[in-house]
């Protein structure tokens, strides 16, 4: 199997190709987070997590080109984690890493990747707040720490799409 740092090497060209939210420093980030959320678990597999991680971003060039992760020596257990990882994350390194990448989502930081998505894609006020609103009561995590953090990040939040909604009488 690849190394980390054979694997960065070779998904980070993909990122580059993404908004400026979900690039390779997405990554970077979620990775901290996930070192983080780890901490409350005694065994978690670890080159599971690192796949989750990195090819999180790119599940459809994982769908597309199975054979070729393969042989590189990744598992096919790794390829089906991440494609329900999002969706239905079963696994502890599933939810850990669902909830480092909702995490993103949310809290003050939450406010400003939705505005910095909003300008990258020339999104109105109104529609990116009608987005929002959408897709807020969607947020959920999955492990107790990601479920406590979540939920402050989801409060504050909420408090900031609900004034801007009120200023523009939505």
């Amino acid at each position: 199997m690849l190394t980390e740092k054979e694997i960065i090497k070779f998904v980070k060209p993909f990122y580059a190709k993404k908004d400026p939210m979900h690039g390779f420093p997405h990554i970077l980030r979620i990775k901290k987070k996930v070192s983080f959320l780890k901490k409350q678990y005694k065994n978690v597999d670890k080159d599971m997590l690192n796949f989750l991680i990195y090819f999180h971003g790119i599940k459809k060039f994982v769908k597309e080109n199975k054979n070729k992760l393969l042989s590189l020596d990744f598992k096919k257990e790794q390829i089906k984690s991440l494609t329900r990882a999002e969706d239905t994350p079963t696994t502890i390194e599933e939810k850990i890493v669902c909830d480092a990448n909702m995490l993103e989502n949310v809290g003050k930081f939450g406010i400003k990747k939705t505005l910095i998505l909003a300008k990258h894609y020339n999104q109105t006020k109104k529609e990116t707040l009608l987005l929002l609103n959408k897709f807020m009561p969607k947020y959920k995590f999955y492990t107790p720490l990601g479920k406590k953090l979540g939920a402050l990040g989801i409060k504050i939040k909420k408090k900031w799409l609900e004034e801007e909604m009120n200023k523009l009488n939505l």
